[in-house]
């Protein structure tokens, strides 16, 4: 399951959704496009049946668009605005101290 990082606050209005990462003290606004995919993953918890939602409608292949949704998704994990709760995290390594 896909939730976003606890350090990222989001807010979504007529124009798009602005996320916020503190962490890191940067930001990403969202067109509309993104925030149906962002809105998909913080509402539904998930993408599923999206593709279709959106590639029917206007005509578009479902399979070329769940590509991009999901290429858009890796992209928010690896900026480390979502993270997967279904993948192991990774160990934090110690620093060392002299």
């Amino acid at each position: 399951m896909l939730i976003p990082a606890l350090h990222v606050h989001h807010n979504t209005g007529p124009d798009g959704t602005a996320v916020i990462d503190v962490k890191r003290e940067t930001w990403l606004m969202l067109d509309q496009d993104a925030s149906r995919i962002w809105h998909a993953i913080t509402v539904r918890g998930g993408t599923a049946r999206l593709a279709d939602e959106i590639a029917v409608p206007t005509g578009q292949d479902p399979q070329q668009v769940s590509g991009q949704i999901v290429a858009f998704v890796d992209d928010l994990v690896a900026a480390g605005v979502l993270v997967d709760t279904d993948r192991p995290r990774r160990a934090r390594r110690k620093r060392w101290r002299r």
